[in-house]
Protein backbone atom coordinates (compact mmCIF):
# COMPACT_ATOMS: atom_id res chain seq x y z
CA UNK A 1 0.00 0.00 0.00
CA UNK A 2 2.86 2.18 1.19
CA UNK A 3 5.02 1.26 -2.64
CA UNK A 4 1.56 2.22 -4.26
CA UNK A 5 1.23 5.12 -2.51
CA UNK A 6 4.97 6.35 -3.28
CA UNK A 7 4.43 5.54 -7.29
CA UNK A 8 1.16 7.49 -7.36
CA UNK A 9 2.84 10.40 -6.22
CA UNK A 10 6.02 9.92 -8.47
CA UNK A 11 3.10 9.92 -10.94
CA UNK A 12 2.00 12.98 -10.27
CA UNK A 13 3.70 15.83 -12.56
CA UNK A 14 4.38 18.06 -9.99
CA UNK A 15 5.37 20.81 -11.85
CA UNK A 16 1.83 21.07 -13.76
CA UNK A 17 0.46 21.45 -10.26
CA UNK A 18 2.39 23.48 -8.67
CA UNK A 19 2.47 26.30 -11.83
CA UNK A 20 -1.31 27.13 -12.16
CA UNK A 21 -1.20 26.78 -8.19
CA UNK A 22 1.23 29.39 -8.35
CA UNK A 23 -0.45 31.75 -11.14
CA UNK A 24 -3.76 31.70 -8.42
CA UNK A 25 -1.86 33.02 -6.03
CA UNK A 26 -0.48 36.28 -8.42
CA UNK A 27 -3.66 36.56 -8.97
CA UNK A 28 -5.01 37.09 -5.96
CA UNK A 29 -3.12 39.54 -5.04
CA UNK A 30 -4.05 41.25 -7.65
CA UNK A 31 -7.51 40.73 -6.91
CA UNK A 32 -7.18 41.65 -3.50
CA UNK A 33 -5.82 45.00 -4.70
CA UNK A 34 -8.76 46.12 -7.31
CA UNK A 35 -11.58 44.22 -6.28
CA UNK A 36 -11.13 44.05 -2.15
CA UNK A 37 -11.31 40.73 0.63
CA UNK A 38 -14.72 40.22 -0.91
CA UNK A 39 -13.33 39.28 -4.28
CA UNK A 40 -10.39 36.98 -2.90
CA UNK A 41 -12.24 35.17 -0.85
CA UNK A 42 -14.87 34.25 -3.30
CA UNK A 43 -12.15 33.16 -5.80
CA UNK A 44 -9.97 31.75 -3.20
CA UNK A 45 -13.47 29.26 -3.23
CA UNK A 46 -13.69 28.65 -6.16
CA UNK A 47 -9.68 27.51 -6.55
CA UNK A 48 -10.59 24.98 -4.23
CA UNK A 49 -12.99 23.98 -6.01
CA UNK A 50 -10.92 23.90 -8.95
CA UNK A 51 -8.47 21.46 -7.30
CA UNK A 52 -11.33 19.13 -5.91
CA UNK A 53 -12.14 18.68 -9.52
CA UNK A 54 -8.80 18.38 -10.94
CA UNK A 55 -8.00 15.38 -8.05
CA UNK A 56 -10.97 13.80 -9.16
CA UNK A 57 -10.13 14.39 -13.06
CA UNK A 58 -6.81 13.20 -12.30
CA UNK A 59 -7.94 9.80 -10.62
CA UNK A 60 -10.31 9.18 -13.18
CA UNK A 61 -9.91 7.54 -16.73
CA UNK A 62 -10.03 10.08 -18.89
CA UNK A 63 -10.95 7.70 -21.81
CA UNK A 64 -13.96 6.94 -19.65
CA UNK A 65 -14.44 10.65 -19.71
CA UNK A 66 -14.31 11.13 -23.34
CA UNK A 67 -16.38 8.19 -24.18
CA UNK A 68 -18.87 7.82 -21.82
CA UNK A 69 -19.18 11.46 -19.57
CA UNK A 70 -18.46 13.97 -22.78
CA UNK A 71 -21.80 13.46 -24.17
CA UNK A 72 -23.96 13.96 -21.43
CA UNK A 73 -21.65 16.82 -19.78
CA UNK A 74 -21.91 18.38 -23.48
CA UNK A 75 -25.75 17.78 -23.58
CA UNK A 76 -25.68 19.49 -19.97
CA UNK A 77 -24.00 22.59 -20.73
CA UNK A 78 -25.96 23.34 -23.94
CA UNK A 79 -29.33 23.14 -21.42
CA UNK A 80 -26.97 25.76 -19.51
CA UNK A 81 -26.83 28.30 -22.40
CA UNK A 82 -30.14 27.87 -23.58
CA UNK A 83 -31.24 28.84 -20.24
CA UNK A 84 -28.64 31.85 -20.10
CA UNK A 85 -30.47 33.05 -22.76
CA UNK A 86 -34.00 33.47 -21.00
CA UNK A 87 -32.93 33.63 -17.16
CA UNK A 88 -29.73 34.37 -17.73
CA UNK A 89 -28.02 37.81 -15.43
CA UNK A 90 -26.25 40.48 -17.36
CA UNK A 91 -22.80 41.43 -15.47
CA UNK A 92 -20.52 44.04 -17.58
CA UNK A 93 -23.17 44.34 -20.62
CA UNK A 94 -22.79 40.38 -21.23
CA UNK A 95 -25.71 38.51 -20.60
CA UNK A 96 -23.86 35.25 -19.57
CA UNK A 97 -24.42 34.12 -16.11
CA UNK A 98 -27.03 32.23 -14.42
CA UNK A 99 -27.67 32.94 -10.39
CA UNK A 100 -27.12 30.13 -8.34
CA UNK A 101 -28.58 31.32 -5.12
CA UNK A 102 -25.95 30.74 -2.08
CA UNK A 103 -23.57 29.66 -4.50
CA UNK A 104 -23.40 32.75 -6.84
CA UNK A 105 -23.04 33.24 -10.41
CA UNK A 106 -22.20 30.70 -12.82
CA UNK A 107 -20.76 31.64 -16.77
CA UNK A 108 -21.86 28.18 -18.26
CA UNK A 109 -19.90 29.26 -21.56
CA UNK A 110 -16.64 28.46 -20.10
CA UNK A 111 -18.19 24.84 -19.23
CA UNK A 112 -18.37 25.00 -22.73
CA UNK A 113 -15.43 25.18 -24.03
CA UNK A 114 -14.33 21.94 -22.03
CA UNK A 115 -17.24 20.12 -22.96
CA UNK A 116 -16.51 21.09 -26.92
CA UNK A 117 -12.67 19.76 -26.29
CA UNK A 118 -13.97 16.49 -25.55
CA UNK A 119 -16.79 16.08 -27.88
CA UNK A 120 -14.37 16.65 -30.48
CA UNK A 121 -11.41 14.53 -28.72
CA UNK A 122 -14.05 11.49 -28.69
CA UNK A 123 -15.17 11.83 -32.66
CA UNK A 124 -11.11 12.10 -33.33
CA UNK A 125 -11.02 8.57 -30.91
CA UNK A 126 -12.37 6.90 -33.72
CA UNK A 127 -10.10 4.53 -35.93
CA UNK A 128 -9.34 6.85 -38.85
CA UNK A 129 -6.58 6.74 -41.48
CA UNK A 130 -4.62 9.76 -43.50
CA UNK A 131 -5.58 13.50 -43.08
CA UNK A 132 -8.83 14.42 -41.99
CA UNK A 133 -11.61 14.70 -44.86
CA UNK A 134 -14.03 17.50 -45.70
CA UNK A 135 -16.93 15.09 -43.89
CA UNK A 136 -14.49 14.92 -40.86
CA UNK A 137 -14.04 18.97 -41.09
CA UNK A 138 -17.71 19.50 -41.07
CA UNK A 139 -18.47 16.62 -38.41
CA UNK A 140 -16.63 18.57 -35.96
CA UNK A 141 -17.81 22.16 -37.13
CA UNK A 142 -20.93 21.07 -36.35
CA UNK A 143 -20.22 19.60 -32.41
CA UNK A 144 -18.74 23.61 -32.17
CA UNK A 145 -21.52 25.28 -33.57
CA UNK A 146 -24.24 24.74 -31.05
CA UNK A 147 -21.97 26.78 -28.26
CA UNK A 148 -20.61 29.14 -30.59
CA UNK A 149 -24.17 30.23 -31.97
CA UNK A 150 -26.08 29.73 -28.07
CA UNK A 151 -23.15 32.41 -26.70
CA UNK A 152 -23.02 34.70 -30.18
CA UNK A 153 -26.95 35.52 -29.13
CA UNK A 154 -25.40 36.15 -25.48
CA UNK A 155 -23.12 38.92 -27.32
CA UNK A 156 -20.44 37.66 -25.66
CA UNK A 157 -18.14 38.30 -28.92
CA UNK A 158 -14.70 37.24 -26.81
CA UNK A 159 -15.89 34.06 -25.77
CA UNK A 160 -17.01 32.51 -28.91
CA UNK A 161 -13.62 33.84 -30.61
CA UNK A 162 -11.76 31.40 -28.27
CA UNK A 163 -14.09 28.75 -29.83
CA UNK A 164 -11.81 28.95 -33.18
CA UNK A 165 -8.87 28.19 -31.56
CA UNK A 166 -10.02 24.93 -29.92
CA UNK A 167 -11.99 23.99 -33.25
CA UNK A 168 -8.51 25.26 -34.96
CA UNK A 169 -6.27 23.47 -32.95
CA UNK A 170 -8.10 19.89 -34.00
CA UNK A 171 -8.39 20.65 -37.37
CA UNK A 172 -3.98 21.63 -37.77
CA UNK A 173 -3.13 18.39 -35.42
CA UNK A 174 -5.30 16.58 -36.84
CA UNK A 175 -4.28 16.34 -40.06
CA UNK A 176 -5.48 19.13 -41.76
CA UNK A 177 -4.54 19.01 -45.84
CA UNK A 178 -2.06 22.09 -46.53
CA UNK A 179 -4.66 23.30 -49.46
CA UNK A 180 -7.26 23.35 -47.29
CA UNK A 181 -5.69 25.09 -44.01
CA UNK A 182 -4.20 28.20 -46.73
CA UNK A 183 -7.89 28.03 -48.35
CA UNK A 184 -9.05 28.51 -44.63
CA UNK A 185 -6.79 31.39 -43.79
CA UNK A 186 -7.46 33.76 -46.71
CA UNK A 187 -11.10 32.77 -46.17
CA UNK A 188 -10.74 34.39 -42.82
CA UNK A 189 -8.71 37.40 -44.05
CA UNK A 190 -11.08 38.24 -46.64
CA UNK A 191 -14.11 37.83 -44.17
CA UNK A 192 -12.54 40.26 -41.67
CA UNK A 193 -12.34 43.18 -44.02
CA UNK A 194 -15.62 42.64 -45.65
CA UNK A 195 -17.23 42.41 -41.81
CA UNK A 196 -15.40 45.67 -41.14
CA UNK A 197 -17.69 48.20 -42.65
CA UNK A 198 -20.80 46.41 -41.06
CA UNK A 199 -19.42 46.47 -37.77
CA UNK A 200 -21.15 48.44 -35.07
CA UNK A 201 -19.54 51.72 -33.70
CA UNK A 202 -18.33 50.89 -30.97
CA UNK A 203 -16.71 47.77 -32.19
CA UNK A 204 -15.34 49.76 -34.75
CA UNK A 205 -14.08 52.05 -31.44
CA UNK A 206 -12.40 49.31 -30.21
CA UNK A 207 -10.05 48.46 -33.12
CA UNK A 208 -9.61 52.43 -33.61
CA UNK A 209 -8.17 52.18 -30.06
CA UNK A 210 -5.22 49.60 -31.74
CA UNK A 211 -4.39 51.24 -34.89
CA UNK A 212 -4.71 54.89 -34.02
CA UNK A 213 -4.90 55.52 -30.17
CA UNK A 214 -4.46 59.02 -30.51
CA UNK A 215 -7.91 59.24 -32.54
CA UNK A 216 -9.89 57.32 -29.51
CA UNK A 217 -12.22 59.00 -27.24
CA UNK A 218 -9.64 58.87 -24.13
CA UNK A 219 -13.14 59.07 -22.44
CA UNK A 220 -14.49 56.48 -24.31
CA UNK A 221 -13.82 53.30 -25.97
CA UNK A 222 -9.78 54.46 -25.39
CA UNK A 223 -10.42 54.88 -22.23
CA UNK A 224 -9.39 51.67 -20.55
CA UNK A 225 -6.80 50.68 -23.14
CA UNK A 226 -4.93 53.90 -21.67
CA UNK A 227 -5.61 53.46 -18.41
CA UNK A 228 -4.60 49.93 -18.89
CA UNK A 229 -1.08 51.39 -20.54
CA UNK A 230 -0.44 54.06 -17.90
CA UNK A 231 -0.64 51.26 -15.11
CA UNK A 232 1.60 49.01 -17.24
CA UNK A 233 3.93 51.93 -18.00
CA UNK A 234 3.91 53.29 -14.15
CA UNK A 235 4.79 49.46 -12.92
CA UNK A 236 9.15 49.92 -13.60
CA UNK A 237 11.27 47.39 -13.17
CA UNK A 238 10.09 46.31 -9.69
CA UNK A 239 6.90 47.87 -9.44
CA UNK A 240 5.24 50.56 -6.76
CA UNK A 241 4.55 46.99 -4.28
CA UNK A 242 1.44 44.66 -3.80
CA UNK A 243 -1.78 46.78 -2.95
CA UNK A 244 0.04 49.78 -3.44
CA UNK A 245 -1.03 50.52 -7.14
CA UNK A 246 -3.03 53.35 -8.38
CA UNK A 247 -5.34 52.52 -11.47
CA UNK A 248 -6.93 49.57 -10.06
CA UNK A 249 -6.98 50.25 -6.42
CA UNK A 250 -8.41 53.77 -6.61
CA UNK A 251 -10.70 52.92 -9.77
CA UNK A 252 -9.43 54.42 -12.61
CA UNK A 253 -9.27 50.85 -14.48
CA UNK A 254 -12.46 49.42 -14.76
CA UNK A 255 -12.77 45.60 -14.30
CA UNK A 256 -9.22 45.70 -13.35
CA UNK A 257 -9.80 42.64 -11.16
CA UNK A 258 -10.71 40.92 -13.96
CA UNK A 259 -10.22 41.25 -17.59
CA UNK A 260 -7.13 44.10 -16.54
CA UNK A 261 -5.70 41.71 -14.02
CA UNK A 262 -2.44 41.69 -15.83
CA UNK A 263 -2.34 45.54 -15.77
CA UNK A 264 -2.24 45.67 -11.83
CA UNK A 265 0.08 42.56 -11.88
CA UNK A 266 2.50 45.18 -13.86
CA UNK A 267 2.07 48.30 -11.89
CA UNK A 268 2.25 46.07 -9.04
CA UNK A 269 5.09 43.79 -9.63
CA UNK A 270 6.78 45.80 -12.34
CA UNK A 271 8.50 43.85 -15.11
CA UNK A 272 10.05 41.48 -12.53
CA UNK A 273 6.86 40.57 -11.90
CA UNK A 274 5.15 39.71 -15.22
CA UNK A 275 8.79 38.03 -16.33
CA UNK A 276 7.71 35.42 -13.36
CA UNK A 277 4.05 35.49 -14.52
CA UNK A 278 5.25 34.28 -17.86
CA UNK A 279 7.49 32.00 -16.59
CA UNK A 280 4.72 30.04 -14.99
CA UNK A 281 2.73 30.08 -17.58
CA UNK A 282 5.38 28.67 -19.92
CA UNK A 283 6.14 26.08 -17.46
CA UNK A 284 2.59 25.27 -17.53
CA UNK A 285 2.17 25.02 -21.25
CA UNK A 286 5.40 23.50 -21.46
CA UNK A 287 4.42 20.48 -18.81
CA UNK A 288 1.15 19.99 -20.94
CA UNK A 289 2.94 19.35 -24.36
CA UNK A 290 5.54 17.21 -23.06
CA UNK A 291 2.51 14.70 -21.36
CA UNK A 292 0.41 15.38 -25.07
CA UNK A 293 3.50 14.22 -26.55
CA UNK A 294 4.13 11.13 -23.98
CA UNK A 295 -0.08 10.07 -24.43
CA UNK A 296 -0.83 6.53 -25.26
CA UNK A 297 -3.51 7.79 -27.62
CA UNK A 298 -4.44 10.02 -29.79
CA UNK A 299 -7.39 11.30 -28.36
CA UNK A 300 -5.74 11.98 -24.95
CA UNK A 301 -3.28 13.92 -26.82
CA UNK A 302 -5.28 16.09 -29.15
CA UNK A 303 -7.57 17.08 -25.83
CA UNK A 304 -4.25 18.37 -24.18
CA UNK A 305 -2.79 20.06 -27.51
CA UNK A 306 -6.31 21.86 -28.03
CA UNK A 307 -6.60 22.97 -24.18
CA UNK A 308 -3.04 24.48 -24.67
CA UNK A 309 -4.36 25.97 -27.57
CA UNK A 310 -7.04 27.58 -25.38
CA UNK A 311 -5.09 28.89 -22.81
CA UNK A 312 -2.07 30.52 -25.05
CA UNK A 313 -5.32 32.42 -26.71
CA UNK A 314 -6.50 33.29 -24.02
CA UNK A 315 -2.99 34.52 -22.47
CA UNK A 316 -2.36 36.33 -25.99
CA UNK A 317 -5.44 38.17 -26.45
CA UNK A 318 -5.51 39.43 -22.67
CA UNK A 319 -1.92 40.38 -22.49
CA UNK A 320 -2.18 41.89 -25.95
CA UNK A 321 -5.21 43.95 -24.77
CA UNK A 322 -3.69 45.29 -21.34
CA UNK A 323 -0.49 46.67 -23.50
CA UNK A 324 -2.98 47.84 -26.36
CA UNK A 325 -2.01 45.71 -29.21
CA UNK A 326 -5.26 43.87 -29.08
CA UNK A 327 -9.43 45.00 -28.87
CA UNK A 328 -10.83 44.57 -25.83
CA UNK A 329 -12.51 41.55 -26.10
CA UNK A 330 -13.74 40.70 -22.56
CA UNK A 331 -11.38 37.20 -22.63
CA UNK A 332 -9.94 36.69 -18.84
CA UNK A 333 -6.48 35.64 -17.92
CA UNK A 334 -5.96 32.04 -17.40
CA UNK A 335 -6.26 31.40 -13.16
CA UNK A 336 -5.02 35.35 -12.52
CA UNK A 337 -8.57 37.41 -13.51
CA UNK A 338 -11.59 36.84 -11.46
CA UNK A 339 -14.18 34.47 -12.22
CA UNK A 340 -14.76 30.85 -10.56
CA UNK A 341 -15.76 29.08 -13.42
CA UNK A 342 -13.12 29.79 -15.53
CA UNK A 343 -10.70 28.90 -12.80
CA UNK A 344 -12.44 25.83 -12.44
CA UNK A 345 -12.49 24.73 -16.17
CA UNK A 346 -9.08 25.50 -16.21
CA UNK A 347 -8.23 23.04 -12.91
CA UNK A 348 -10.56 20.84 -15.24
CA UNK A 349 -8.37 20.57 -18.00
CA UNK A 350 -5.15 20.25 -15.59
CA UNK A 351 -6.86 16.93 -14.08
CA UNK A 352 -7.22 15.80 -17.01
CA UNK A 353 -3.78 16.01 -18.73
CA UNK A 354 -2.36 14.47 -15.34
CA UNK A 355 -5.10 11.52 -15.74
CA UNK A 356 -3.49 11.15 -19.65
CA UNK A 357 -0.38 11.24 -17.93
CA UNK A 358 -0.95 8.57 -15.06
CA UNK A 359 -2.33 6.07 -17.64
CA UNK A 360 0.51 6.31 -20.04
CA UNK A 361 1.09 3.21 -19.49
CA UNK A 362 -1.80 1.20 -18.94
CA UNK A 363 -4.39 -0.55 -21.41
Amino acid sequence: MVDLKRKTLRDIDWLLVLAPVALTIFGCMGISSSGGPSFVKKQAISIALGLIIATAAMFSDYRKIILNVAPFFYGAVMVLLVLVLFIGEEINGNKAWLKIPALGSLQPSEFAKLATILMLARYMSQPRVGQLSLKDMAIMAAIAMPPIILIALEHDTGTMLTFGAILGSFYFLGGMRKLILVGALVAVAVGLVAVYPHLKPYQRERIIVIIEPEKADPRGYGYQTIQSMIAVGSGGVLGKGVGEGTQGKLGFLPYAYSDFIGAVIAEETGLVGVLLMIVLYLIFIWRLITIAKGARDRAGALMIMSFVALVTFHIACNLGMVVGIMPIMGIPLPLLSYGGTAVMTVFAGVGLALSVRMKRFVN
